[in-house]
């Protein structure tokens, strides 16, 4: 058997330099990823991304952006809060086709350069199902992941404050709280009556927490450690409301703390990625049940015996920190 490449088993935190070629590669490969998979796709087909892009050019032509996605045609409602319209202005000045791909660039960049503090192994996490299928569906995981362990940029955990909330609860700091109250309160400026609008479509989905589905109490086992962030990250992450969608797995990269671990997360999210496919297929809440039990036997379970296994104490290094090999 041949020896793993380099740059997956050097445990050196890599230089600055490195961590910004790696981002860019990571932008390149996901940016034309995803262009290519949606330039091959029929007619119709769309990205979970596409109605916050369209409702925000609603926005910027003065209509309500909740009222411009209706269900049907869309799929779905518009599903997130205006912070997250404000953050997609910029990309509505590129072509749809063009602008899918870019947002996922820079968020697979912003991600790199952010994990790669802490080793070259990290890089696994590029090749885990849990970020290819945030790829597909152009989804924010990868954004939010970087935002919540850079104090500076969290404020934009406020795009989606489901995911934001757990991600907070493992990672605090008062910069997320003031700035994004800030920005909400000029979101209200923009839209006054955003929230209504929006609770009125998230109360249509049928999304719901892990909680309520069969093991998923499980997840809140993480409280016995709720003195280290990945206790506190697993046991919201049950509590919060969430697809089955296998990117919703993402941030459990964070539990991981060495190249063992990030190579066992890549290959269980890949390999449920695979799975999925012997499932039903549809839109989402199709196959929600059996992609549920993959999830849990696959990825949750292995997550919370890991967290478990390890003392209720925090650590003086971790993502929130600074870099450990």
């Amino acid at each position: 058997m041949s020896a793993s490449p380099s740059w997956l088993t050097d445990t050196a935190p890599p230089s600055r330099a490195w961590r910004i070629r790696a981002s860019l590669v990571a932008a390149v490969v996901a940016g034309v990823f995803v262009v290519l998979l949606y330039a091959r796709q029929e007619a119709g087909v769309i990205s979970d991304w596409d109605p916050t892009w369209t409702g925000t050019k609603a926005l910027l032509r003065g209509e309500s952006p909740y009222a411009a996605i209706q269900s049907p045609p869309w799929p779905n409602w518009l599903l997130y809060p205006l912070p997250a319209l404000l953050l997609t202005v910029p990309f509505t000045f590129i072509p749809l086709e063009l602008a899918r791909g870019i947002f996922a660039g820079l968020g697979a960049a912003a991600f790199t350069y952010v994990v790669t503090r802490r080793g070259r192994w990290t890089l696994y996490f590029l090749l885990s199902g849990a970020m290819l299928r945030s790829w597909v569906d152009v989804q924010w995981p990868p954004i939010l992941m970087a935002s919540a362990l850079t104090p500076a940029f969290s404020w934009i955990l406020a795009v989606k404050p489901t995911v934001g909330f757990a991600l907070w609860a493992a990672y605090p700091n008062r910069k997320a709280v003031l700035g994004g109250l800030l920005f909400v309160a000029v979101s209200f400026l923009v839209w006054p009556g955003w929230v209504q609008e929006w609770l009125a479509s998230v109360a249509r989905t049928p999304h719901e927490p892990h909680l309520y589905r069969p093991g998923g109490f499980l997840l809140l086992l993480g409280l016995l450690r709720w003195r280290r962030p990945e206790g506190r990250l697993l046991s919201c992450l049950g509590l919060i409301p969430q697809t089955t969608a296998l990117y919703e797995t993402l941030p459990l990269a964070l539990l991981c703390r060495n190249r063992v671990e990030a190579a066992a997360f890549a290959t269980l999210t890949m390999l449920a990625h695979l799975l999925f496919y012997l499932g039903p297929q549809g839109g989402w809440p199709v196959g929600a049940e059996y992609q549920w039990w993959v999830l849990l036997i696959l990825v949750y379970l292995p997550a919370i015996a890991a967290v478990l296994r390890r003392p209720n104490e925090a650590e003086a290094e971790d993502w929130g920190t600074r870099p450990n090999s």
